[in-house]
């Protein structure tokens, strides 16, 4: 923080929007694998006890791992859409301050 405020570059507040947008399709797709590969293998439990156990509890276990999954893809789409929210919102103290001085001291930030 300086003595007039907080520097904020809102292009770069976009740019890590899309970086955290980026790793949010990475992670929905290892679930998505992850579930057809708990698909696939569900029938080869086996018939012993140890079998019978698993398939007992494998719907918990699977539904904790796809729970965290959902959670873990909901912070990282309202982080996402946070930094695009606050992009557009310094984008647009930046666009006043130009209409209001004609210019401003950093061509693409926002000093709040």
């Amino acid at each position: 923080m300086n003595p007039e405020g907080y520097f904020v570059e809102w292009e770069a507040l976009r740019r890590e929007s899309s970086v955290i947008r980026e790793r949010r399709d990475g992670v929905a797709e290892a679930r998505e694998a992850l579930r057809q590969a708990f698909d696939r293998d569900r029938a080869t439990l086996g018939q012993d006890a140890y079998g019978a156990e698993l398939a007992r509890e494998l719907p918990g276990i699977e539904e904790g791992i796809f729970s965290a999954f959902d959670g873990y893809l909901a912070e990282l789409d309202g982080t996402s859409e946070g930094l695009n929210t606050s992009a557009t919102n310094y984008q647009s103290v930046e666009i006043s301050e130009r209409e209001r001085y004609g210019h401003t001291n950093y061509p693409s930030s926002s000093t709040i």
